[in-house]
């Protein structure tokens, strides 16, 4: 595998069955994995009927699901649209569909949760299912950007690292690396990686420690971030390795906790 590579969602028909390998839907759904194979980490986006119930066992790692559209119910929560539920490892929940609803679900290959990473393992006791609003836990919003942590791998009881931006007009990031491998999902415009184009639909993958600079369309992009751990980024903005945090970074804490 390549230490760089986008799927794109064009190459990936979209069918009845459900490609995560941690969870099952019962109901009207179609589906399809935006992730390279064998890779670390996956990707499912997938549009599901009303009534639709996506369900998880036990078998399974830290997992989060965004919502693009429509809304999703658990444990009498409500998840609407620009939110996020996280399905911590080892609980078994099951997410109702309200109406046609869209959603991205990551996750990692690995069902077994990380305990050497930058903030030891996870604590096992408290473990649950959390539900984070459109706002998230962590934002920075100016006219530049609507950036958000729904998980910032700095939770007692998991390690799940998820955040979405939105930056409506161009933008181009720093030569930089990450230290845990990720994957980019593009929700709405384009983002370019060298000759790489990843448009809407489409998932850059992108290994730990690969250093690379990402270029948005000239209207801008929409994309979620997902990572197994936490993780330092190493770009020549910083003086050294900088933790990727909500507090680290200087993002609000907002805690639109449902």
């Amino acid at each position: 595998m390549s230490a760089v590579d986008v799927v794109l969602a064009d190459e990936r028909p979209m069918g009845n069955g459900y490609p995560a390998p941690t969870a099952e839907v019962v109901g009207g759904c179609t589906a399809r994995q935006v992730s390279p194979d064998g890779a670390s980490l996956w990707l499912v986006t997938a549009h599901l009927a009303a009534g639709a119930e996506l369900r998880w066992g036990t078998g399974h790692g830290d997992e989060s699901v965004y919502v693009r559209f429509g809304s999703l119910t658990i444990d009498g929560r409500v998840c609407p649209a620009d939110g996020a539920i996280v399905v911590e490892a080892g609980v078994a929940a099951t997410a109702t569909a309200e109406s046609d609803t869209s959603i991205v679900h990551v996750g990692p290959a690995d069902p077994v949760p990380p305990s050497d990473g930058l903030r030891g393992p996870a604590d096992t006791e408290g473990r649950g299912v959390r539900v984070v609003g459109p706002d998230g836990l962590w934002a920075t919003v100016d006219d530049t950007q609507r950036t958000r942590f729904f998980s910032d791998a700095s939770s007692p009881t998991n390690r799940l690292w998820l955040l979405a931006s939105d930056r409506p007009q161009y933008f181009e990031s720093s030569a930089h690396s990450h230290s845990q491998d990720e994957l980019i999902h593009v929700l709405r415009g384009e983002i370019r990686v060298g000759r790489r184009v990843v448009g809407e639909g489409d998932t850059l993958w992108v290994a730990a420690d690969r250093r690379y600079k990402l270029y948005s369309g000239n209207d801008g992009v929409h994309f979620i971030n997902y990572r197994r751990d936490a993780s330092v980024m190493t770009s020549p903005n910083y003086d050294g390795p900088l933790l990727e945090a909500g507090e680290s970074t200087n993002m609000t804490w907002v805690n639109d906790t449902r």
